[in-house]
């Protein structure tokens, strides 16, 4: 199998199958299986401009067990090594992890030749690696498919230092081995953990602010009221999704958006709102709201508390268990 080293960068309505070594699930269930929308007659290569298709993004097939009953070693981020039939489909872009405790992997499961399996078990052992190869922590994958068209499973590690890890999972007697990058905090475009969510005036139904459909969504979702400057001012919990249910590139930003709206009024000390990311439905140019958070994957949920600082972000894919854990915390 090929090497797919980095994630590629694609148009809306554009997920090749194969882009700069980079498979994408797109709507069907094989990376590197075409999405059915049409592509745009023009490429766009800023991030300014372009959001990453990386949703499905295979980085890594397994590392198949030998004789004497142990798997080979990690390897470099997005390389594909033979298989005996197990291989990780990374849910999250490389990098966008930072140190911290409690860190949010997520991956599905798949054959070797991308194809994502459409069950699995309820949780499947893994452990963590570190760029020497040294077992730092055992941890344990959470199926989470609630709500959604596609499961994945949520990982948590604590990760103290910035440099290459590995996941190596386990699922019935095969193996998979998985490299990440993870990032110092304040190095990455995009805000995380830790951090304060830089206030915004994000359209409404009322200003627009030049973005036309305010929402996407058919009908409109209601998290068009406020702008993200006046609900961090008014010092309530926020639950901000950036995403574009018509034109995403991985196909789950409707059903995530689909989950935080069945949801969102058991949560009613929250405020809930949601940003398109392109400015109009040729969607060509990005709306000021991605380049606001520098942002240049969607999906991402972002969770600040009352002071505005994030205590969590989702990215890419959440089923309506682990938000509705997530929002628990954060009442």
């Amino acid at each position: 199998m090929s090497s797919t080293n980095g994630t590629a960068a694609i148009s809306s309505g554009d997920a090749a199958s194969l882009v700069n070594g980079t498979f994408d699930v797109g709507d069907d269930t094989r990376v590197g299986m075409s999405d059915r929308r049409a592509a745009p007659s023009s490429t766009l290569v800023s991030r300014r401009v372009v959001l990453t298709g990386i949703a499905g993004t295979l980085v890594l097939a397994a590392c198949g067990s030998d004789s004497s009953g142990s798997s080979t070693g990690g390897t470099a981020p997005g390389s594909v090594q033979p298989s005996e039939g197990l291989a990780l489909v990374r849910f999250f872009d490389d990098p966008s992890v930072t140190t911290g405790t409690n860190r949010r992997l997520v991956f599905g499961l798949a054959d070797v030749d991308g194809t994502l399996r459409p069950s699995g078990p309820a949780e499947v052992s893994a452990v963590l690696l570190d760029s020497s190869g040294a077992r730092i922590a055992a941890t344990t994958g959470q199926r989470r498919d609630v709500n959604l068209p596609r499961a994945y499973y949520e990982f948590r590690v604590d990760v103290p230092q910035a440099e290459v890890y590995t996941l190596r999972v386990t699922s019935d007697t095969a193996t998979a081995d998985a490299s990440f990058t993870v990032a110092a905090p304040g190095s990455l475009s995009f805000p995380g953990p830790g951090d304060a969510l830089p206030p915004f005036a994000t359209p409404t139904m009322a200003d627009a602010q030049g973005v036309d459909p305010v929402c996407t969504r058919q009908p409109a979702c209601p998290f068009h009221d406020v702008t993200l400057s006046d609900a961090l001012a008014a010092g309530a919990p926020v639950v901000y999704l950036v995403g574009t249910p018509a034109f995403c590139q991985t196909g789950i930003c409707g059903p995530v958006l689909d989950v935080m709206m069945g949801i969102a009024a058991d949560f009613p000390s929250l405020k809930f709102l949601h940003a398109e990311v392109y400015t109009d439905n040729t969607a060509t140019k990005a709306a000021p709201a991605v380049d606001a958070v520098g942002l240049s994957f969607e999906p991402v949920i972002f969770l600040a508390d009352a002071s505005g600082r994030i205590v969590e972000r989702l990215d890419v894919i959440v089923d309506e268990s682990e938000l509705r854990e997530q929002l628990t915390k954060l009442v």
